[in-house]
């Protein structure tokens, strides 16, 4: 079944800013002037240097020890050179991480050119958030007592890093992450192409989610989870008293989950089994209302809003053809930019101070 490949596009521009303050916030020198200019990536009238690329790797190095680290404890230590680590055989945890870094730099950049050459460019929307981040970057420089915006860049990623490269950058993340939500938003499959999709992968659809033609439509409903049943009945009480309305638990999910728990599709993904029976059951009436128990011990005030127009089915093969669709035409897009990566003139100099960083990091984890 269809997925998208393009892992750092449509949600890499969400994390930047924290990512990025997280290395800038080192407040340490990281590599010279020496190389820093070289071009190391290469395509057509584009060229990216060490510095850019340092963008792209120290970005990707923080996500993936954030978001990975401890998943691979054991077999990673941030507290060393990650090129002094094998990652297998052939290649360190730094050469991996290139690649994946490299990867990121021709996807991002593929939809740049593509953007560019189809004259779409960064809404307002965009340039607000991407405004927005510098100027965290420039609070963040005084408040370190950085004279400049380009001597706190530098302290992260060089002596050739400034505010104009580094804006750069972002605008191309931003653009690239923009203009591929554009492409998959823009995807419409008909029916006769969902109806194909879900025949092909039938057998595939059954086997890792159970559903059939057959099954019914997906209803709306309320549902508010709770780690034990006792909170759950304490609510369900309150609600109970209040007059059981869907607006006042609306209000109590609120207030005590921070969300309504309002779902316009209540897929049997969504909720727990348990849960997925209630709301599945022939007899459920619209303003029906429980709490319902799972076996861990978990339960979750259900109600039941109302019976939906579109089977589990159809809404899984429809996104289903909407990734594929949109993978065709990234493969379509990346096909027609080519790049060259001249290995030799990489240069990535770790920030000082970066593992004696992630050493605290992982005694504050150990003391929690």
């Amino acid at each position: 079944m269809g997925t998208n490949s393009t892992k750092s596009l449509r949600a890499a521009a969400a994390v930047f800013a924290a990512v990025l303050l997280v290395l800038a916030g080192l407040g340490i020198y990281a590599a010279s002037k020496n190389g820093m200019d070289d071009a190391v990536v290469v395509s057509e009238d584009f060229s990216l240097d060490n510095t850019q690329l340092a963008y792209f790797y120290w970005s990707e190095y923080f996500y993936f020890s954030g978001a990975y680290g401890d998943y691979l404890d054991g077999l990673v230590d941030f507290t060393k050179p990650l090129s002094q680590q094998a990652y297998n055989e052939d290649q360190s945890w730094e050469d991996y991480l290139l690649e994946e870094t490299l990867t990121t730099v021709r996807e991002t950049m593929a939809m740049v050119f593509e953007a560019e050459t189809q004259g779409y460019t960064l809404s307002q929307e965009g340039q607000d958030e991407l405004d927005a981040v510098l100027e965290s970057f420039r609070e963040a420089a005084e408040t370190g007592g950085y004279e400049t915006l380009d001597g706190y860049l530098q302290a992260s990623y060089g002596s050739g890093a400034n505010e104009a490269s580094f804006t750069e950058y972002l605008g191309w993340s931003y653009l690239a992450s923009e203009y591929a939500d554009s492409l998959y938003e823009a995807i419409d499959p008909t029916e006769d192409e969902i109806l194909a999709y879900y025949e092909n992968h039938a057998g595939e659809y059954l086997e890792n989610y159970g559903v059939t033609q057959d099954d019914p439509p997906v209803p709306a409903g309320v549902y508010l989870s709770f780690s034990a049943a006792a909170e759950a009945q304490t609510v369900y009480g309150t609600f109970l008293e209040g007059g059981a309305t869907r607006e006042l638990l609306d209000n109590l999910g609120a207030a005590n989950q921070g969300k309504t728990g309002e779902l316009s599709q209540v897929t049997p993904d969504a909720v727990g089994e348990a849960a997925a029976d209630w709301f599945y059951d022939d007899s459920r009436q619209p303003g029906d209302h429980a709490v319902v128990e799972e076996e861990d011990g978990s339960a979750a005030i259900c109600y039941y809003v109302a019976p939906g127009e579109e089977a589990y089915w159809h809404i899984l093969a429809r996104e289903d053809a909407r990734h594929e669709a949109y993978q065709n035409t990234y493969l379509t897009i990346s096909d027609r930019y080519t790049f060259y990566v001249n290995y030799d003139k990489v240069r990535l100099t770790p920030p000082e101070g970066l593992y004696e960083q992630a050493g605290q990091t992982g005694e504050e984890k150990e003391s929690e």
